[in-house]
């Protein structure tokens, strides 16, 4: 790639990065989280946990150019997509790509990473309708790895007092907590993310400490959308939140949604 290439393809993104034609793409979660993650400098080694198309880290990665990447996920064909993204956003001398489970082995030493990030699968498959597409299920649905399995595998991989970055259903977030203390990973930081004003929380971000003191931080709700019909637009908060948001909406952001799953995971 030219340096050329490589600026228009960093000012374009997320939009123009490789994807499935008809397999599982990424969606705000994943912005969100990389949004979340990156409020306060990023340096060291950096997971994204399932990484799908790359998106999560890769954002993070234009943020704060001062860390080094590892996506990890178990799909093959997501990791050839997040390659190529790499190569076009001039990141393959600091990105990394691992195929391996969620359950392990990871070939990552243990406690070796300063952040890690992760967008798992939201849904148990006993619940809700499992999709035609293979590669979809295994992003929306926990049929080779459950949340714990996530939730271990960060508390394995991350340095002590470094953090991790979850987001996932609120519903579930009960749920998520009680893993994260039970592995020693402390949440010090909670944040709901609504689609209305007058609508309950529909995605939850969480930031724990390994091995952290007591104390925990819920932030005012993010609301994504305002208006009605024609008018729905995405808030000004949500926008000075994640600015990318924008690349996602299309006529006056009626196109801009919360996926219904996991966002690009390929449920390694």
């Amino acid at each position: 790639m030219t340096a050329a290439a490589v600026d228009q393809a960093r000012r374009n993104f997320p939009r123009g990065l490789s994807q499935p034609e008809s397999g599982f793409r990424f969606s705000m979660d994943a912005l969100l989280l990389a949004a979340f993650a990156g409020r306060e400098q990023v340096r060291g080694r950096v997971l994204d946990l399932g990484t799908g198309c790359g998106v999560v880290g890769l954002g993070l990665a234009l943020d704060h150019p001062d860390f080094f990447g590892i996506g990890l996920d178990l799909n093959p064909d997501m990791l050839r997509h997040a390659r190529e993204n790499v190569c076009r956003l001039g990141f393959a001398e600091s990105f990394a790509l691992l195929r391996a489970d969620a359950c392990g082995p990871w070939g990552i030493a243990p406690e070796s990473m300063d952040l890690v990030l992760c967008n798992p699968p939201y849904r148990d498959p006993g619940r809700g309708r499992i999709c035609p597409d293979e590669a979809k299920t295994l992003a929306r649905f926990e049929r080779r790895a459950e949340l714990v399995d996530f939730v271990r595998a960060a508390a394995y991989l991350l340095r002590n007092r470094k953090s991790c970055v979850f987001i996932h259903l609120a519903e579930r977030v009960d749920e998520l907590l009680d893993l994260l203390r039970v592995s020693r990973l402390q949440p010090k930081e909670v944040l709901f993310v609504h689609q209305r004003q007058d609508t309950t929380a529909r995605l939850v971000l969480v930031r724990s400490l390994k091995n952290g003191g007591p104390g925990l931080t819920v932030h005012p709700p993010l609301i994504l959308h305002e208006g009605r019909g024609s008018e729905t637009r995405l808030s000004a908060a949500a926008l000075s939140f994640c600015p990318r948001l924008a690349c996602n909406a299309g006529s006056k952001n009626r196109n801009s949604r919360i996926n219904g799953g996991n966002s690009e995971s390929s449920g390694t």
